[in-house]
Protein backbone atom coordinates (compact mmCIF):
# COMPACT_ATOMS: atom_id res chain seq x y z
CA UNK A 1 0.00 0.00 0.00
CA UNK A 2 1.25 3.53 -0.64
CA UNK A 3 0.08 6.57 -2.51
CA UNK A 4 0.88 9.23 -5.24
CA UNK A 5 0.00 12.76 -3.28
CA UNK A 6 -3.14 13.73 -1.89
CA UNK A 7 -5.66 11.05 -3.08
CA UNK A 8 -4.84 8.44 -0.37
CA UNK A 9 -3.95 5.21 0.08
CA UNK A 10 -4.13 2.20 -2.92
CA UNK A 11 -2.52 -0.82 -4.15
CA UNK A 12 -0.96 -2.06 -7.19
CA UNK A 13 -2.27 -5.93 -5.96
CA UNK A 14 -2.14 -7.58 -9.19
CA UNK A 15 -0.39 -5.18 -11.56
CA UNK A 16 3.35 -6.80 -12.68
CA UNK A 17 6.07 -4.20 -12.70
CA UNK A 18 8.64 -5.99 -13.92
CA UNK A 19 7.94 -5.29 -17.53
CA UNK A 20 12.21 -5.67 -18.32
CA UNK A 21 11.81 -9.13 -17.89
CA UNK A 22 11.34 -8.95 -21.52
CA UNK A 23 14.32 -7.39 -23.33
CA UNK A 24 12.06 -5.91 -25.97
CA UNK A 25 10.98 -4.19 -23.68
CA UNK A 26 13.78 -3.06 -21.63
CA UNK A 27 14.99 -1.89 -24.70
CA UNK A 28 12.05 0.38 -25.39
CA UNK A 29 12.59 1.76 -21.56
CA UNK A 30 16.00 1.94 -21.99
CA UNK A 31 15.31 4.32 -25.16
CA UNK A 32 12.72 6.49 -23.28
CA UNK A 33 14.99 7.25 -20.56
CA UNK A 34 17.89 7.89 -22.73
CA UNK A 35 15.46 10.23 -24.71
CA UNK A 36 14.72 12.09 -21.25
CA UNK A 37 18.54 12.23 -20.58
CA UNK A 38 18.83 13.97 -23.48
CA UNK A 39 15.97 16.60 -23.00
CA UNK A 40 17.96 17.34 -19.40
CA UNK A 41 21.49 17.29 -20.89
CA UNK A 42 21.73 17.35 -25.11
CA UNK A 43 25.47 18.59 -24.43
CA UNK A 44 25.55 14.94 -23.45
CA UNK A 45 23.99 13.42 -26.02
CA UNK A 46 26.76 11.50 -27.68
CA UNK A 47 27.60 9.85 -24.54
CA UNK A 48 23.79 9.28 -23.95
CA UNK A 49 23.73 7.43 -27.65
CA UNK A 50 27.06 5.38 -27.48
CA UNK A 51 25.65 4.00 -24.37
CA UNK A 52 22.43 3.27 -25.29
CA UNK A 53 23.85 1.58 -28.45
CA UNK A 54 25.89 -0.60 -26.26
CA UNK A 55 22.74 -1.46 -23.64
CA UNK A 56 20.88 -2.20 -26.36
CA UNK A 57 23.17 -4.44 -27.92
CA UNK A 58 23.66 -6.07 -24.64
CA UNK A 59 19.57 -6.25 -24.18
CA UNK A 60 19.51 -8.08 -27.70
CA UNK A 61 21.74 -10.71 -26.77
CA UNK A 62 19.88 -11.50 -23.78
CA UNK A 63 16.81 -11.81 -25.81
CA UNK A 64 17.95 -14.04 -28.45
CA UNK A 65 19.25 -16.33 -25.70
CA UNK A 66 16.06 -16.57 -23.78
CA UNK A 67 13.93 -17.21 -27.24
CA UNK A 68 16.83 -19.58 -28.43
CA UNK A 69 16.65 -21.35 -25.14
CA UNK A 70 12.60 -21.53 -24.91
CA UNK A 71 12.41 -22.64 -28.58
CA UNK A 72 14.35 -25.86 -27.13
CA UNK A 73 11.07 -27.21 -25.53
CA UNK A 74 8.68 -24.21 -25.89
CA UNK A 75 5.43 -26.36 -23.86
CA UNK A 76 8.48 -27.58 -20.89
CA UNK A 77 6.00 -26.22 -17.95
CA UNK A 78 7.47 -24.04 -15.08
CA UNK A 79 5.99 -22.69 -11.68
CA UNK A 80 6.71 -19.67 -10.20
CA UNK A 81 7.12 -18.66 -6.83
CA UNK A 82 5.69 -15.43 -7.43
CA UNK A 83 3.49 -13.82 -10.08
CA UNK A 84 6.37 -11.12 -10.99
CA UNK A 85 7.17 -13.46 -14.21
CA UNK A 86 4.39 -11.83 -15.79
CA UNK A 87 6.04 -10.05 -18.90
CA UNK A 88 8.90 -12.95 -19.23
CA UNK A 89 5.93 -15.20 -19.53
CA UNK A 90 4.07 -13.20 -22.24
CA UNK A 91 7.50 -12.24 -24.16
CA UNK A 92 9.01 -15.37 -24.38
CA UNK A 93 6.11 -17.55 -24.16
CA UNK A 94 6.67 -19.46 -21.15
CA UNK A 95 4.60 -21.97 -19.95
CA UNK A 96 4.44 -20.75 -17.14
CA UNK A 97 1.69 -20.87 -13.95
CA UNK A 98 2.49 -18.83 -10.38
CA UNK A 99 1.58 -19.25 -6.30
CA UNK A 100 2.49 -16.83 -4.41
CA UNK A 101 5.50 -17.69 -2.18
CA UNK A 102 8.56 -15.63 -0.26
CA UNK A 103 11.71 -17.46 -0.40
CA UNK A 104 12.73 -16.22 3.04
CA UNK A 105 9.01 -18.34 4.55
CA UNK A 106 8.06 -21.51 5.06
CA UNK A 107 5.26 -22.11 2.99
CA UNK A 108 2.16 -22.99 4.88
CA UNK A 109 -0.35 -26.12 4.36
CA UNK A 110 -2.71 -23.97 2.22
CA UNK A 111 -0.08 -22.80 -0.28
CA UNK A 112 1.01 -26.31 -0.07
CA UNK A 113 -2.40 -27.36 -1.14
CA UNK A 114 -2.60 -24.79 -4.03
CA UNK A 115 0.73 -26.37 -5.48
CA UNK A 116 -0.59 -29.87 -5.41
CA UNK A 117 -3.55 -28.60 -7.24
CA UNK A 118 -1.56 -26.74 -9.78
CA UNK A 119 0.71 -29.80 -10.10
CA UNK A 120 -2.39 -31.92 -11.17
CA UNK A 121 -2.85 -29.65 -13.78
CA UNK A 122 0.23 -28.37 -14.82
CA UNK A 123 3.07 -31.11 -13.90
CA UNK A 124 6.21 -28.75 -13.74
CA UNK A 125 9.88 -30.00 -13.32
CA UNK A 126 11.27 -26.71 -11.85
CA UNK A 127 10.12 -23.64 -9.99
CA UNK A 128 11.83 -20.05 -10.49
CA UNK A 129 12.44 -18.30 -7.29
CA UNK A 130 13.14 -14.37 -6.60
CA UNK A 131 15.77 -15.75 -4.31
CA UNK A 132 17.80 -18.51 -2.77
CA UNK A 133 14.27 -20.51 -0.95
CA UNK A 134 14.50 -22.06 2.31
CA UNK A 135 16.18 -25.52 2.24
CA UNK A 136 13.20 -27.24 3.95
CA UNK A 137 10.92 -26.12 1.52
CA UNK A 138 13.70 -27.14 -1.44
CA UNK A 139 13.25 -30.65 -0.27
CA UNK A 140 9.64 -31.03 0.12
CA UNK A 141 9.41 -30.02 -3.79
CA UNK A 142 11.91 -32.59 -4.74
CA UNK A 143 9.77 -34.88 -2.92
CA UNK A 144 7.26 -33.77 -5.20
CA UNK A 145 9.39 -33.63 -8.27
CA UNK A 146 9.93 -30.66 -8.55
CA UNK A 147 13.40 -28.91 -8.39
CA UNK A 148 14.59 -25.06 -7.66
CA UNK A 149 16.04 -22.37 -9.66
CA UNK A 150 16.58 -18.56 -8.88
CA UNK A 151 15.69 -16.33 -11.30
CA UNK A 152 16.41 -13.18 -9.80
CA UNK A 153 14.27 -9.99 -11.57
CA UNK A 154 16.50 -7.26 -10.18
CA UNK A 155 14.12 -4.82 -8.88
CA UNK A 156 16.99 -3.18 -6.85
CA UNK A 157 20.49 -2.68 -8.04
CA UNK A 158 22.65 -5.90 -7.46
CA UNK A 159 24.67 -6.29 -4.61
CA UNK A 160 27.03 -7.31 -7.15
CA UNK A 161 27.45 -6.90 -10.43
CA UNK A 162 24.87 -4.92 -12.34
CA UNK A 163 21.62 -5.62 -14.33
CA UNK A 164 23.38 -7.56 -16.95
CA UNK A 165 25.24 -9.74 -14.88
CA UNK A 166 21.98 -10.81 -13.39
CA UNK A 167 20.32 -11.35 -16.32
CA UNK A 168 22.99 -13.39 -17.68
CA UNK A 169 23.02 -15.87 -14.59
CA UNK A 170 19.09 -15.71 -14.62
CA UNK A 171 19.43 -17.34 -18.23
CA UNK A 172 22.54 -19.54 -16.99
CA UNK A 173 20.21 -21.22 -14.33
CA UNK A 174 17.27 -21.10 -16.19
CA UNK A 175 18.81 -23.09 -18.89
CA UNK A 176 18.32 -26.34 -16.87
CA UNK A 177 14.93 -26.70 -17.21
CA UNK A 178 14.70 -26.04 -20.91
CA UNK A 179 17.31 -29.00 -21.14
Amino acid sequence: THSHGPKGEHAHEDVSFTTWLDFRLATLQAEAVAEALIRKKPDHRRLFDQNLQRLKSDLSALDLAMREMVRKNPTQPVVASHPVYDYLAKGYRLNLKSVHWEPDETPDTEQWIELQKLLQKHAPKWMMWEGTPKKETVERLKSLGVKSLVYDPCGNAPQEGDFLDVMHQNIENLQQAFL
